[in-house]
């Protein structure tokens, strides 16, 4: 598997380091590289070589995605071909807003709440979690 894992953030971090019985070789340093998937995949890839965690990628597009690799290199050579993953740029307040809100009474103690959405679904600029009721 990887040498790393990935956590969800705004630019890219939460790297997990090797332990260092696991380095091989010593001067460990990692190769995490980056590109936006959409709206045409197969770009370029941006880079950047760190030495430990975290590593923070700014002026991204707000909740995009992204093909990350985090390959491992030491004073020996590369680490095997590191396999792409899927991650997300991140989330920012939505630009939509719930409308033409109704209640239906269902019980003494349970209600039925129903709306629309204002826009598209990338002004949600995120994950929706649900609204405050």
């Amino acid at each position: 598997g990887p040498p790393l894992g990935f956590g969800g953030f705004r630019g890219f971090r939460g790297l997990q380091p090797l332990p260092p019985r696991d380095w091989n070789a010593p001067q460990l340093q990692y190769r995490v590289q980056w590109r936006l998937r959409e709206p045409s995949p197969g770009g370029p890839w941006q880079e950047r070589i760190v030495g430990d965690p975290p590593v923070v990628v700014g002026g991204t597009p707000t909740f995009s995605p992204y093909e990350i690799r985090v390959q491992a290199l030491n004073e020996a050579g590369k680490g095997p071909e590191p396999q792409v993953a899927l991650g997300y740029s991140g989330e920012d307040l939505p630009l939509v807003y719930p409308e033409n809100v109704g209640v239906e009474i269902l019980n003494s103690s349970h209600v039925r709440v129903r709306w629309t959405l204002n826009g598209t679904p990338q002004n949600l600029r995120g994950h929706l979690r649900g609204f405050q009721v």
